[in-house]
């Protein structure tokens, strides 16, 4: 069972349309149920037989359904990498937030980290799924999340690709005492709503402590520098850049 940490979340993302390479693995709806209660998703598999790694999406703080046919594009691209993939649409019990929602974060946080738990749950029993390779893509709040879940279990988490997420004390007094899996992370240094000096904070305490990571970081980039439909913070070559990365990254840590 997992441990609820009551973290103080400041947040973040969009629900625009990052730059992917288009892709042909269709995706499948499905849900789970977690303390009796439904959660969707939606799934892309892999072709051929056997075990495959995993990875889980988790969007950011946008509204419901926001740029699912973004996800789905991202879904299509891994699983035609090799990889089993679960968008994990973690609002199904709670209410949608936005941005600056700071004390309805706070309130929904244990139900969130119960639904990424009960996901991580349901990709353990999948027989398509080897169960020691799963990694977490998360998007500022989504990003957040996937931080938490590693740190307050890391048996479960292999790797984490963290877009422009946010870093608090609290986690970071986690993250020292436990052995956090490999983390990519990604921010741009003009960052508006998640100051880049979050990701440098972060960088320096896994420095410290000697855990394995890489940081990528976008000059002049803001918040959701990948995301195209927000004109006012894209960057396609940046876009593109970090995509490339967090595919090399989920290659690194989950196929070797």
């Amino acid at each position: 069972m997992r441990k609820i940490i009551p973290l103080l979340i400041l947040l973040a993302a969009t629900g625009f349309r990052p730059i992917i390479v288009a892709a042909a693995s269709a995706s499948e709806s499905g849900h789970f149920e977690v303390n009796g209660k439904p959660v969707d998703e939606f799934h892309c598999e892999p072709s051929g037989g056997g075990k495959h790694p995993a990875v889980i999406l988790l969007h950011g703080a946008a509204p419901r359904g926001s740029a699912l046919d973004t996800f789905q594009q991202m879904c299509s691209d891994l699983a035609d990498r090799g990889y089993y993939v679960m968008y994990l649409e973690y609002y199904s019990q709670t209410d949608a937030v936005t941005p600056g929602q700071l004390d309805k974060m706070m309130r929904l946080l244990p139900v969130w980290l119960a639904e990424i738990d009960g996901g991580i749950g349901e990709l353990n029993k999948n027989p398509k799924v080897e169960s020691s390779k799963i990694a977490i893509v998360g998007f500022s709040l989504g990003s957040f999340l996937a931080m938490t879940q590693a740190a307050t279990d890391p048996s479960e988490v292999t790797a984490v690709v963290d877009y422009y997420g946010p870093f608090f004390p609290q986690l970071k007094m986690i993250m020292t005492q436990v052995p956090f899996p490999p983390i990519l992370i990604l921010h741009g240094e003009n960052d508006s709503l998640v100051p880049v000096a979050q990701a440098k904070e972060l960088d320096s305490v896994l420095t410290e402590k000697k855990r394995p990571h890489e940081m990528h970081l976008y000059p002049g980039a803001d918040h959701a520098f990948n995301f195209p439909q927000a004109p006012m913070w894209y960057r396609e070559s940046a876009a593109r850049d970090a995509w490339n990365r967090t595919l090399a990254s989920l290659d690194k840590n989950l196929k070797h």
